[in-house]
């Protein structure tokens, strides 16, 4: 589960990130309608809906209290019902595995929001793991729901501010949309594929891409962490140096953080449309062919692409991958140079037929190959070389699993 760390105080609580909807900025006063009890601290405006906020420190032990430069209100989301929550920080994004979550309290005693924590990965504190939905009852304070006197939409400023991941980049800040952040972690051990990286994340084949993919004002650095990205069933790997917190704001190129700081907002779907090589991702972890197979154990990575019919080149072989934005003419730039381009999809394919371009090298020389779509990669032992009469072939897995690939110098064809 992904969790939102905070800080009430002294307490440290993590909460369902898919509840947080927005962090907004402490106000210096707050209105509220008079009250005899309940731990209603005031109302804010959320994109033109009034929202009424919780402060916990009125029903349960949270330390000294600390509202300084780093305090906010965080909008709730509970089903249909909306209601604020006063923090005194908002960190980052941590995921916990489900199994990690002890339950402390085992009572169904509603007047106590928190009965269960977990430690978090990234800073080694205990988190209190708020119960929304216990929240918003005990408050008995919401807005939204079944109490709503109307059914309208929110107002578009409501629905124009969006929840980003800030992550330190080295000479920019990123913002990556909460929900396409899947995780950030160490950086594992990678291997090169053209002007990238590629590694092993979660049992498949995960491309990492050039700070300068992202956005041309990072430059290469040393990053400690990588933050996976996920789009439409793909994933990609951007290089981090640090998750910094949740912000919000309205999509825009750029936009800045509370302290100044510049934030470059990530166009996720444009990123994964530049990157083909995300295709990679696709694939489950490929079985270890049989030790007794024939031919011998793949000393190199291969990429099985799609043209007419499947093939495998070696990954050593490609300079890049491009997506293919027009028809293909009989030469085309790259760099300083004008290289040959041949299109290896089925004959009679539709012009508008999605396709990928590999530059592949050899030496000094450059060529491009269209093809229909990477398809899998094949890492260096997952699969057994053999040859077929005239032909070279790789084979991966056993049994109903097993594949075979022509394999292929993509050179010949230039």
């Amino acid at each position: 589960m992904r969790l939102a760390e905070v800080r009430i105080d002294t307490v440290d609580v993590g909460i369902a990130a898919e509840a947080v909807v927005q962090a907004l900025p402490q106000p210096d006063a707050m209105a509220a309608p008079p009250r005899r009890t309940g731990a209603l601290a005031g109302i804010v405006d959320h994109g033109g809906v009034l929202v009424p906020v919780v402060d916990l420190a009125r029903w349960v032990g949270t330390g000294e209290r600390q509202d300084g430069p780093h305090a906010r209100i965080l909008i709730l989301r509970d089903g249909e019902r909306l209601l604020g929550l006063r923090v005194s920080a908002v960190g980052g994004l941590v995921d916990v595995a489900a199994d990690a979550v002890t339950r402390l309290h085992h009572d169904d005693d509603a007047d106590e929001v928190f009965h269960s924590v977990v430690r978090s990965p990234d800073t080694g504190r205990v988190l209190s793991v708020l119960d929304v939905g216990r929240l918003a009852a005990l408050a008995c304070a919401w807005t939204g729901g079944a109490a709503t006197v109307t059914d309208a939409p929110p107002p578009p400023a409501a629905r124009d501010t969006h929840t980003y991941a800030v992550l330190d980049a080295g000479t920019l800040r990123l913002g990556v949309p909460a929900g396409a952040l899947a995780e950030v972690i160490p950086m594992p051990a990678r291997a090169a594929i053209g002007d990238g990286a590629w590694c092993t994340w979660r049992g498949r084949h995960l491309a990492i891409v050039p700070p300068a993919a992202v956005d041309p004002g990072l430059a290469d650095g040393e990053s400690g962490l990588l933050a996976v990205l996920e789009h439409d069933g793909l994933a990609l790997g951007v290089p981090v140096r640090a998750t910094l917190r949740l912000a919000d704001f309205i999509p825009a190129a750029t936009v800045y953080d509370d302290d100044g700081a510049e934030v470059r907002l990530v166009d996720v779907a444009a990123l994964f449309a530049r990157r083909p090589e995300a295709a990679l991702s696709r694939s489950a972890h490929i079985a270890a062919p049989t030790s007794n197979g024939p031919g011998k154990p793949n000393d190199a990575a291969y990429v099985v692409f799609d043209a007419d019919g499947l093939a495998a080149t070696p990954l050593d072989a490609l300079e890049r991958v491009l997506p293919l934005v027009d028809t293909p003419g009989a030469t085309m730039r790259w760099g300083d140079a004008t290289i040959p381009v041949v299109d290896l999809r089925r004959p009679g394919h539709v012009p508008a037929e999605e396709g990928q371009v590999l530059v592949v090298r050899a030496g000094a020389r450059r060529a491009a190959c269209v093809v229909a779509r990477v398809h899998v990669m094949i890492p260096a032992g997952g699969g057994r070389l053999y040859r077929l009469g005239a032909g070279a072939f790789i084979t991966t897995g056993e049994g109903r699993e097993q594949a075979s690939y022509r394999a292929v110098d993509l050179m010949t064809y230039c």
